[in-house]
């Protein structure tokens, strides 16, 4: 898991209710033998997650080509509040690109005025199979 934690990308595959997969790029950071991936709380793969925490992960491009064999993982969507020491990773990690990112999403939201805010973001948290969960 240590060398998924180094990749600058890899994909998640979840996987639908009828069991069809889903892989998506994403960035990923390693902290105490756990990976962790930051998304929307309603975005596609967290709901998908939520039905079923089984996942892989393998590393890709930042277009998604996998690069390398899949691992077999599980998934728990936690808060990000809950993980304040994982922030900082992704900050030195994705640095600049992570920033534009955000300052892209604060613009989007500006300029959408009249809609409701979009859902926080919060962790993937990616356990070995098997692997009891963090509290």
């Amino acid at each position: 898991m240590a060398d998924l934690g180094a990749q600058r990308y890899v994909s998640i595959t979840t996987f639908r209710r009828d069991g069809t997969p889903v892989a998506t790029p994403v960035w990923v950071i390693g902290h105490a033998d756990l990976l962790y991936v930051w998304t929307g709380a309603q975005t596609g793969k967290a709901k998908r997650i939520r039905r079923n925490p089984d996942v892989t992960l393998a590393p890709c491009t930042g277009r998604g080509k996998v690069t390398g064999p899949p691992v077999k993982l599980r998934a728990q969507i936690v808060q990000a509040a809950d993980r304040p020491e994982v922030w900082p990773k992704f900050l030195a990690k994705y640095g600049f690109q992570l920033r534009a990112v955000m300052w892209s999403n604060r613009l989007s939201g500006l300029l959408s005025r009249g809609k409701p805010p979009g859902p926080g973001r919060v962790y993937l948290e990616l356990s070995s199979v098997g692997q009891p969960e963090s509290a």
